[in-house]
């Protein structure tokens, strides 16, 4: 259970970073710096705490599911722009779910990388 509360509050970090570098700077951009941002985070908490692989496994796979959550549901209150045609409703979920899948895979990544240097 703590695990998917590290989890939330990192994919939370994750959307927080995005929206403010979302308002600077374009889609991709704004992706690159939030996981970037977040994956720092994610190392300094890890070399805090000492968790198994499991552990990061677990805290990677719920922080990109919780960000899934969070941006579908912020998406669906808020549109990001008036709906033209399909794609207009589309795109937002799946650029959600992609960056939710990218999340998981590079928090698990540079965590298993930097555990080994450690």
């Amino acid at each position: 259970m703590k695990n998917f509360l590290s989890g939330m509050l990192f994919s939370l970090l994750l959307l927080l970073a995005f929206i403010l570098t979302r308002s600077i700077a374009g889609l991709w951009v704004s992706f690159a710096w939030s996981l970037f941002i977040t994956a720092v985070v994610f190392l300094l908490y890890r070399r805090k705490k000492q968790w198994c692989g499991k552990d990061m496994a677990l805290i990677s796979l719920s922080t990109g599911l919780f960000y899934i959550l969070f941006a579908s549901f912020g998406i669906s209150l808020v549109p990001p722009e008036p709906i033209r045609d399909l794609g207009d409703i589309v795109m937002p979920y799946l650029y959600a779910c992609v960056f939710g899948g990218c999340a998981m895979i590079v928090l698990f990544l540079t965590g298993r990388v930097f555990s080994r240097q450690m």
